[in-house]
């Protein structure tokens, strides 16, 4: 099954599209979603585990909008968005219990659900790890992109 077909199961819900519209580090939460879905299809490919479960739960994983977590005020975002997700998730698709864990534990250690599954792990971790970069190439991208100017020219003039 390629990346599409499993994506393609799960992008057309009018929810799931509206995730377009909420920033998520210096970029939207669908985007955010993609970038860890693809990730995680070939990684979990390549290690030969149940990708298609492990693609399923990383497009779900932050399958809630902001405006779903303003009507919780008082609660701490990084720790009951994986429960706002699973939610939202089981009501609109059949998920087995390894994509459950997935979705309840990838804010693991910050959330204290920890995750069973290697898949959930392999989520867990490139969910972190993209955040991570999003977050500092959209908060440097200006300084990096100056910098980058000024070696350019820098070396030029040295030549």
């Amino acid at each position: 099954m390629t990346f599409n077909d499993i994506k393609n199961e799960i992008i057309n819900d009018k929810k799931y599209q509206s995730l377009k519209g909420d920033y998520h580090h210096g970029l939207n939460r669908y985007i955010h979603i993609m970038h860890v879905a693809l990730l995680v299809y070939y990684i979990t490919k390549f290690l030969k585990l149940d990708y298609i479960s492990a693609t399923r739960g990383a497009l779900l994983h932050d399958y809630f909008n902001e405006l779903d977590y303003l009507d919780k005020k008082g609660l701490d975002k990084p720790r009951i968005h994986p429960f706002l997700s699973l939610n939202y998730a089981k009501n609109k698709f059949n998920l087995n219990i390894k994509e459950e864990n997935i979705i309840i534990s990838h804010m693991y250690p910050i959330g204290k659900i920890k995750p069973i599954y290697p898949e959930s792990w392999v989520v867990t971790m490139v969910d972190k790890s993209v955040a991570i970069y999003e977050y500092i190439r959209y908060k440097y991208k200006d300084k990096l992109v100056l910098n980058f100017i000024f070696l350019v020219n820098f070396i030029n003039f040295r030549l």
